[in-house]
């Protein structure tokens, strides 16, 4: 009974389908923390800069000054790197007249060495040319 239990138990976590989550709102609000870490750790100055040209975004004050209120200030400025990170994501669910899905990510096939011909490599791709020219 025990042994048709443990089966029945794997059996169901293999077939569920487990969504990756590092790229969603909290993944990507990760990355800026961790992008403002290395930073603060690497080349301080260059937070200032970085904060200035997010202070000019359209968000800055319509959404994220209001967030960076309930914030303390030692952690302000890691939380705007956080709340401009996820920008992409609010982006896609709150502006539908400013989301632009080919500029959120690109689809390019991953080819090691040595695979065979019939794996096509990113550059040869007429598509991956297409959508590099479309979007540079």
């Amino acid at each position: 009974m025990v042994s048709l239990i443990a089966f029945l138990g794997i059996l169901i976590l293999t077939a569920l389908p487990f969504s990756a989550s590092a790229w969603n709102i909290p993944g990507h609000m990760l990355s800026g923390a961790i992008a403002y870490q290395v930073l603060q750790q690497e080349n301080p100055q260059a937070i200032d800069k970085v904060k200035t040209v997010l202070e000019k975004h359209p968000w800055y004050a319509n959404q994220w000054q209001a967030r960076l209120q309930d914030v303390s200030v030692a952690d302000r400025d890691m939380v705007l790197f956080m709340q401009a990170a996820r920008w992409a994501d609010d982006i896609r669910t709150r502006d539908q007249a400013q989301n632009r899905p080919p500029w959120y990510y690109i689809n390019l096939p991953f080819k090691p060495e040595g695979q065979p011909e019939s794996v096509q490599n990113p550059e040869e791709s007429s598509a991956a040319h297409e959508h590099t020219n479309r979007v540079t």
